[in-house]
C-alpha cells in the first residue's frame, strides 16, 4: 500500500499542476509547486523510512543445451519440412527474419521444429525443467539459500499453464515448506517478468514474517505457426525459448551480500482501449489453427503506452531541474499557447545510467531508444540480447541485464531502468539501483560469448536458403533467374 500511495501521490500533483496553473499566474504558479514538491519529498522521505527496502540478493538466466541453437537455414529448413507451409510464405518469414535483428544462436527446442503444433504435455515440461527448475536450482546454490527459507512464490509463463500449476511443480522439485505462498500468472505476455517483480516485492511488503521471495519467469516454445495468415507466422522468426530466476528479500542484513534494491515498479495497462486490448491475441486462424497474431499497429500502441508510463514515473525520479523544464514547456505550450514550441523530452540520463529496454524487435528497441534520445552505447545491451537470444519474451529484460553485468558496466550507485512491454497492452518500469560493482561470474549466461559481443553483422542469408526450393517456372519474390538475389539486410546496432 505504501508503494502505490507513493507512486499516486506524485502522479496526482503533477496532474492537478495543469488544473492550478489556469488560475494563477506563472511566477505564483512555480513557486507553489516548487513549495509542494519540497513537502512531498519531505513526506515521501519520511514514507520510505516506514517501508522495508527490498533487495535484489541474485538473479539468474537460463543457459539452454547447445542443441537448441537454430541458424536461419536450420529454421526454415524444418518449416519447408513439415510440408504445410508454402515456399512464398517461408521466403516471408525470411524477409521478417532478417529485419528482426536475430542472429544465429537463439534457442529453440528440436522437438518444437519437427512437430510445430504437436508437441507432447511431457515434452513442454521437458522444457520447464531446463528454462525454470535448472535455472532455480543454479540461483539456490549460488546463493547458498535452502529452498525451505523460500516464503513466496511468483512464477509467470504465457505458453504453458498445466495442471498442477509450475509453482506446484517448483514446489515438489525443491521439497519447500507446506505454508510456502505461491502465485502463477499466465497470459501477462512480455511484460510479466516486471509484474512478478512488483508482485512478490508487495507482498514482501506487506508479509512482515516474510523474508525471501523467489520470482521466475520462462518462455516456452511448444508451437510453431504452419497455417497461412501472415500476422501470425511473425512469431515463428521473433520468440525464442528463455526463462530466468530472481532472489529477492526484506531482510537489512541481505544489504552487504545483494546485487541491487529494487526502488521502484509502476505499471500502466491500456487493456480499455480497444486498439490496445487486440494488438496482439493468441486465436485461430480461419482453417482453425492456434497461434499468436501481431497486429500491425504494435509499434504505435506501444510507443503511447510507454508515454504514459513515462507521465507517470517522470515526476518520481528526474531532479528538480529537469522537471522544472518539463513544466516551463507545458506552460508555453498549453497556458500562454506559443506557437512552434515543441514538446520537451526530459533528459532521463540524468536520472539512470543503464536502460533495459525489452527486446521484442529491432523496431521496438530503435524506437524507444530514438524517443528517449538515448545513445548507441545506451541501446547496445537490448540489441545484443536481442542478437544473441532472440524475443525472449518476460525474460528478455533480465538477458539485457545480465549483458551490462557481463560486460562490468553496474557500478556502486548506478541506477537502472527496466523497461517491459506486452499484450494487453502493458508498460511496466523498474527502477534498480546498484549495490556494489559487479562483475562477469561464471553462472552468467553470457561467460563464453561476451568476448565476441557488440557485433555488427550484415544478415544477408537469403541465398543460403535458395537451395531448399524447387523453383521450376514459379515466380517467388526475390528470386530472378533461377538465382537467390540479395532480399533485405538488417544491422545490428554496435557500439
Amino acid at each position: 500500500m505504501v508503494a502505490h500511495y507513493q507512486q499516486y501521490s506524485s502522479w496526482l500533483l503533477w496532474k492537478a499542476s495543469s488544473v492550478i496553473l489556469q488560475f494563477i499566474d506563472g511566477p505564483t504558479f512555480l513557486l507553489t509547486i516548487l513549495l509542494t514538491y519540497s513537502l512531498v519529498l519531505c513526506f515521501h522521505v519520511i514514507r520510505k523510512k516506514m517501508s522495508p527496502p527490498i533487495y535484489l540478493v541474485d538473479y539468474v538466466c537460463a543457459r539452454c543445451p547447445d542443441d537448441y541453437k537454430i541458424n536461419m537455414e536450420s529454421m526454415f529448413f524444418f518449416l519447408k519440412k513439415l510440408g504445410t507451409i508454402s515456399d512464398r510464405d517461408i521466403m516471408f518469414q525470411s524477409r521478417v527474419f532478417l529485419k528482426s535483428g536475430i542472429g544465429e544462436e537463439a534457442y529453440v527446442p528440436r522437438v518444437t521444429l519437427e512437430k510445430a503444433r504437436c508437441v507432447s504435455l511431457d515434452e513442454s515440461r521437458e522444457q520447464i525443467h531446463i528454462l525454470i527448475v535448472n535455472t532455480i536450482d543454479t540461483l539456490l546454490k549460488k546463493s547458498g539459500l535452502s529452498p525451505k527459507l523460500i516464503d513466496i512464490v511468483v512464477i509467470n509463463c504465457t505458453g504453458f499453464n498445466p495442471t498442477p500449476s509450475l509453482t506446484a511443480v517448483v514446489v515438489n522439485a525443491f521439497k519447500m515448506r507446506a505454508d510456502v505462498k505461491t502465485f502463477h500468472l499466465s497470459g501477462m505476455g512480455c511484460s510479466a517478468g516486471l509484474i512478478s517483480l512488483g508482485l512478490a516485492g508487495d507482498l514482501l511488503r506487506a508479509n512482515k514474517e516474510a523474508r525471501y521471495a523467489l520470482v521466475a519467469s520462462s518462455e516456452v516454445m511448444n508451437t510453431l505457426y504452419d497455417g497461412k495468415e501472415r500476422p501470425m507466422m511473425v512469431t515463428n522468426c521473433l520468440f525464442r525459448c528463455a526463462g530466468n530466476a530472481v532472489l529477492l528479500s526484506n531482510r537489512k542484513e541481505d544489504k552487504r551480500v545483494a546485487k541491487m534494491e529494487v526502488m521502484r515498479v509502476l505499471r500502466v495497462n491500456t487493456a480499455w482501449l480497444d486498439e490496445a486490448h487486440n494488438v496482439v491475441e493468441t486465436c485461430e486462424d480461419g482453417d482453425g489453427i492456434w497461434g499468436a497474431r501481431l497486429s500491425p499497429q504494435l509499434v504505435k500502441v506501444a510507443s503511447d503506452t510507454l508515454a504514459m508510463n513515462i507521465e507517470r514515473l517522470a515526476p518520481k525520479v528526474l531532479p528538480m531541474g529537469e522537471l522544472c523544464k518539463a513544466g516551463w514547456n507545458f506552460l508555453q505550450r498549453r497556458v500562454f499557447k506559443k506557437k512552434g514550441v515543441e514538446s520537451y523530452m526530459p533528459n532521463f540520463k540524468l536520472a539512470f545510467e543503464h536502460f533495459c529496454i525489452h527486446p521484442g524487435g529491432r523496431a521496438v528497441i530503435e524506437g524507444v531508444g530514438k524517443g528517449l534520445h538515448l545513445q548507441p552505447y545506451d541501446v547496445e545491451p537490448s540489441a545484443m540480447a536481442l542478437h544473441r537470444f532472440g524475443n525472449t519474451s518476460c525474460s528478455g529484460i533480465w538477458y539485457v541485464l545480465s549483458y551490462m553485468e557481463a560486460k562490468q558496466r553496474l557500478k556502486k550507485g548506478d541506477r537502472v531502468w527496466q523497461i517491459g512491454l506486452g499484450s494487453g497492452f502493458k508498460c511496466n518500469s523498474a527502477v534498480l539501483r546498484v549495490l556494489r560493482d559487479l562483475h562477469c561470474e561464471y553462472e552468467n549466461c553470457w561467460q563464453d560469448c561476451v568476448h565476441r559481443y557488440p557485433v555488427k553483422q550484415e544478415l544477408t542469408r537469403f541465398p543460403h536458403i535458395a537451395w531448399l526450393f524447387d523453383f521450376g517456372d514459379k515466380i517467388v519474390p526475390g528470386i530472378k533467374d533461377g538465382k537467390a538475389a540479395p532480399l533485405a539486410t538488417t544491422t545490428v546496432l554496435a557500439a
